[in-house]
C-alpha cells in the first residue's frame, strides 16, 4: 500500500484557501476559536479529499498571515503538490510570493494556481491577473502549470478543480525509498482515559500499533497504543497521512509542538548545510543570529559561513548553524532560514551533516566534503559518511533509512570487518602502514619471526575490537602480504636466513643444551660461556621463537626435543604407575631436583600431568 499524496494549500491572507478546501472536502480547516474569530488560518489545517476514482489525498491548509509564517513552514514541509491560491481582486501579494518561495525551498516540484473570487472581477481583470501569474512564475516549478478560475457562485468550478487535481496527482512519482518512520508533532493533548495524544503528518515510513519509537530531541522511548487518521481508527498508517498517535511511556507535559516522533534521529546542536538566499532577502553575514524552521520546530542559532564572510541575496553557500539547543535531524532535511530580528525570511537550508568538532571556515577539504554531500547520489553520499568513520547503523540513522552497503562492498570501495565499516582509502592506509612497519622490522631484525600480533593492533588498529581485528587479518588482500605465524605477524615473503656466523652460533647453543639434557643451567650461565654475547642473544632469541628451545622458568631453557622425550618417558612410566613424585622424576630423567620440578611444571601446563597435593597423575582430559 503506497502512501497518500500531500497537497498543500497556500496563499495570501483572505484569498480563500480555507473556503476552497471546504468545498472540496466538506471540512472547515479553521478549527481554532481564534481562527474563527479572526477569519484567517493561524495554525495548520488538515483534511482529506476523496477523488472520483476512489483514491484519496491529504490536504493541508497553511496560514496566510505573515505573523504566522513559521506555521506555514511547518505545513509546507512534506508537501508533494502545491495549490497556490491568488484572489483575482488583489493579484499576487507579498505573502503569495513568500509562500511560493517557501514551497520552493522545501523542494515542491509540481503545483497549480487557483484564481479565486473570479465572480468579483471583470474579464479584463481576470486576464490581467492570469498574465501576471504566467510571467511571474515562468522560471519556476509552476511554469506552464494549470491556472483555474474559482468562484463561490459557480460550483462547477470546484468540480472542475477536483477533476484536474486527480489528473495532476497521477503525474506525481513518489519516492520509492523505504524510509524510517518520522512525524513532526504539531499538537499535543491529553485524552481522558487514553493519556497522551500527539498529532502530525507522517513525513516518512509506516507506524503500527505496539511500535516502539522515540521522542526527539529528548530521545525518550515511547510505545504506540493507538492510531487514528481523520477520526478513523487504524492498525497502521503510512507516510503522507494525517495521524494522531496515542502514546505510552510519556506524559503530555513532556511533549511539545516541534518535537519529533521517529524510529531514530541524530540529535545535535551543530548542523552543517547549504543555504540558498531569496533574491529579495538581505545578505547573511558570518556569525549572524537566525531563526531556523524545520518541520514544526523553530530553533535559534548563529551562522558560521564556510569559505566567505557573507552570502549575497540569490546566492548559495555552505554554513554551520550553531544552535542554542539540540534538535533532531536527518540528512537532507529542509528548513526555512529567517533573520532573528526583524523577522524576515532569508531563504532555505538543506541539512548535509552535523559536527561538534571545530572546523576552520577556510578548510577547503571540508568544503569539498559538503559539496559532495549536496550533489552526489545516495551511494556516494554513503561512501563519504564511511570516510568520516560512520558505522552502517549511524549512516542509516542519519539518512533516515536502512542502508545497504552491498554495492560498495562488491566494488571494494568499502570493507567490512565483522561489524566495522572501513573506507578503501583508510584500509589501504592501514595496510600500507603495517607493511612498511614490518619491512623495517625485518630489515633490522633478520632472525626475528615477526612482530607480536597484539603490538600491531595497538599501533595501527587500536579502534578495532578483537573480532574486527581478526576479520581484518583474514581479509584476502591482507593475507596476500602478511601472514600470522603463531602469535607473530610477518611479511608473507619473509624468511629467516642465517649467515655463516649465525649458523655457527646456532650449533654452539645446540651443544650447550644438548650437553645439559635434563640438568638445566640458567641462560646467564651460557651467556658467560660464549665469546660473542650480542650474537648469542640474537641467535638464542631466534631459536626460542622458532621453537628449537623452550623456556621453562627461572631463566632456564630446554631443547624442544628433550622436552618431547620427557613426555614419552613419563607416559611410559604411567603405564605401570598411578602417580609420580619429584624424587621419581629425578630418577626417571637422571636430573637434579630443581630441574625435575621445572620440567614437571611444564608438563602440567601442557596438560600432560596434573598436580595433586605434590604428586602428579596422568591428565586424562588431554
Amino acid at each position: 500500500m503506497g502512501r497518500d499524496i500531500v497537497i498543500g494549500m497556500a496563499g495570501h491572507i483572505d484569498h480563500g484557501k480555507t473556503t476552497v478546501i471546504k468545498y472540496l472536502t466538506g471540512v472547515d480547516t479553521d478549527t481554532l476559536p481564534e481562527e474563527k474569530k479572526r477569519g484567517m488560518t493561524i495554525d495548520i489545517g488538515f483534511s482529506k479529499i476523496l477523488l472520483d476514482s476512489g483514491k484519496s489525498a491529504s490536504i493541508v491548509d497553511v496560514p496566510g498571515h505573515e505573523k504566522f509564517i513559521k506555521n506555514m513552514s511547518a505545513g509546507v514541509s512534506g508537501v508533494d503538490y502545491l495549490l497556490l491560491v491568488i484572489a483575482c481582486d488583489d493579484g499576487i501579494m507579498p505573502q503569495t510570493v513568500e509562500h511560493f518561495q517557501i514551497a520552493n525551498i522545501f523542494g515542491v516540484k509540481r503545483g497549480m494556481i487557483l484564481l479565486t473570487k473570479r465572480d468579483m472581477v471583470s474579464s479584463e481583470r481576470y486576464e490581467e491577473v492570469r498574465s501576471q501569474c504566467i510571467d511571474f512564475f515562468s522560471d519556476s516549478f509552476l511554469a506552464g502549470c494549470p491556472i483555474l478560475p474559482i468562484s463561490n457562485r459557480d460550483l462547477e468550478s470546484y468540480r472542475e478543480l477536483k477533476k484536474r487535481i486527480e489528473i495532476e496527482l497521477e503525474k506525481i512519482d513518489l519516492e520509492g525509498r523505504d524510509r524510517y518512520f518520522r512525524m513532526d508533532v504539531d499538537r499535543v493533548f491529553t485524552a481522558k482515559g487514553f493519556g497522551c495524544v500527539v498529532t502530525g503528518t507522517i513525513k516518512s515510513g509506516v507506524v503500527r500499533i505496539n511500535d516502539t519509537l522515540n521522542i526527539y530531541p529528548q530521545n525518550k522511548e515511547i510505545r504506540v497504543k493507538g492510531i487514528e487518521s481523520h477520526n478513523e481508527k487504524r492498525e497502521y498508517l503510512r507516510a503522507g497521512n494525517r495521524c494522531a498517535l496515542n502514546i505510552g511511556g510519556v506524559e503530555s507535559e513532556e511533549v511539545k509542538r516541534g518535537d519529533i516522533i521517529a524510529k531514530s534521529l541524530i540529535v545535535t546542536e551543530n548542523i552543517e548545510g547549504k543555504i540558498t538566499l531569496l533574491k529579495e532577502a538581505s545578505r547573511v553575514k558570518n556569525n549572524q543570529r537566525v531563526r531556523l524552521n524545520i518541520g514544526t520546530e523553530e530553533s535559534i542559532g548563529r551562522v558560521q559561513i564556510y569559505g566567505q564572510s557573507s552570502i549575497e541575496p540569490g546566492n548559495s553557500g555552505f554554513v554551520r548553524v550553531n544552535l542554542e539547543r539540540g534538535i533532531g535531524v536527518n540528512f537532507q532535511d529542509r528548513g526555512v532560514l529567517r533573520n532573528y530580528s526583524p523577522i524576515t525570511t532569508l531563504g532555505g537550508i538543506e541539512i548535509l551533516f552535523f559536527n561538534s568538532e571545530k572546523i576552520s571556515r577556510r578548510d577547503e577539504r571540508y568544503l569539498e566534503f559538503l559539496n559532495l554531500l549536496s550533489k552526489e547520489g545516495l551511494k556516494y553520499q554513503v561512501e563519504e559518511l564511511v570516510k568520516k568513520g560512520f558505522s552502517q547503523e549511524k549512516i542509516s540513522t542519519f539518512l533516515g533509512e536502512k542502508i545497504s552497503l552491498e554495492g560498495l562492498l562488491e566494488e571494494k570501495r568499502v570493507y567490512e570487518f565483522d561489524k566495522k565499516i572501513v573506507h578503501r582509502d583508510e584500509f589501504k592506509r592501514i595496510l600500507a602502514g603495517v607493511t612498511e612497519f614490518l619491512e623495517k622490522f625485518h630489515r633490522e631484525n633478520l632472525l626475528e619471526k615477526g612482530v607480536l600480533r597484539s603490538e600491531i593492533k595497538e599501533r595501527f588498529l587500536r579502534e578495532f575490537t578483537l573480532k574486527e581485528y581478526i576479520s581484518f587479518l583474514n581479509d584476502i588482500e591482507v593475507q596476500e602480504r602478511i601472514e600470522l605465524r603463531d602469535e607473530y605477524l610477518a611479511l608473507k615473503d619473509f624468511k629467516i636466513r642465517l649467515n655463516k656466523d649465525e649458523k655457527l652460533m646456532k650449533e654452539e647453543i645446540f651443544s650447550y643444551y644438548k650437553n645439559q639434557k635434563f640438568n638445566l643451567f640458567p641462560y646467564s650461565y651460557y651467556l658467560e660461556q660464549t665469546k660473542n654475547r650480542d650474537l648469542f642473544e640474537k641467535v638464542h632469541r631466534y631459536m626460542k621463537n622458532e621453537g628449537f628451545i623452550v623456556y621453562l622458568d627461572e631463566d632456564k631453557f630446554i631443547l624442544n626435543g628433550f622436552l618431547k622425550e620427557s613426555i614419552k618417558l613419563i607416559e611410559r612410566y604411567f603405564e605401570e604407575n598411578v602417580t609420580i613424585a619429584v624424587k621419581d622424576m629425578r630418577v626417571l630423567l637422571n636430573s637434579d631436583r630443581d630441574s625435575a620440578i621445572l620440567i614437571l611444571r611444564e608438563l602440567d601446563r601442557l596438560k600432560i600431568t596434573k598436580n595433586l597435593d605434590g604428586v602428579r597423575v596422568l591428565n586424562n582430559r588431554r
